[in-house]
């Protein structure tokens, strides 16, 4: 009867995948837990490194803002030199690294570190706006209601005509 309903609900591929994992598991679990072991250690040192990189961009960005207080976003990121192969030598005590969700490991070198820790300027304003450096030179001022402020464009251009 359990031959039918696997057969039915898996089909016969999925039944012989089954008849494989039931009798080989033993083979099968120490390998998942190793590679799980190692994608742990991989994503750690990235974290590892992720954190020294983000602490070296806060850090230039304030001393940056302090010398020049009206500076804007653009040229702030472009002023910011992390220096990746200081901080790979200092904090990276395994040879890979991989993301929170890959399934993958990369070696660790400058290309793919600064790959994931620091790939766009959106990435590097996150870290900049979590740690309170969101202003870049202009003062916040209220926030607009859009719907208003679409409104009276809309009823001004229908005046122009």
């Amino acid at each position: 009867m359990t031959d039918i309903w696997l057969e039915t609900f898996l089909g016969k591929i999925g039944k012989y995948i089954l008849a494989f994992l039931s009798r080989y598991y033993y083979f099968i679990i120490p390998v998942v837990l190793i590679y799980g072991i190692f994608l742990t250690l991989s994503s750690y040192n990235l974290k590892r490194i992720e954190k020294e990189a983000n602490s070296e961009v806060v850090k230039q960005a304030k001393n940056i803002i302090e010398k020049n207080p009206d500076i804007g976003y653009v040229d702030l990121v472009a002023k910011i030199e992390i220096p990746w192969e200081k901080i790979i030598e200092n904090r990276s005590f395994f040879p890979y690294i991989s993301g929170a969700s890959d399934l993958w490991v990369a070696g660790t070198s400058d290309f793919n570190v600064k790959k994931i820790v620091a790939y766009d300027d959106e990435k590097i304003k996150a870290i900049l706006e979590r740690n309170g450096i969101n202003n870049f030179g202009v003062k916040p001022g209220t926030p607009k209601n859009l719907y208003t402020e679409y409104t009276r464009r809309i009823t001004d251009r229908e005046e122009e005509w």
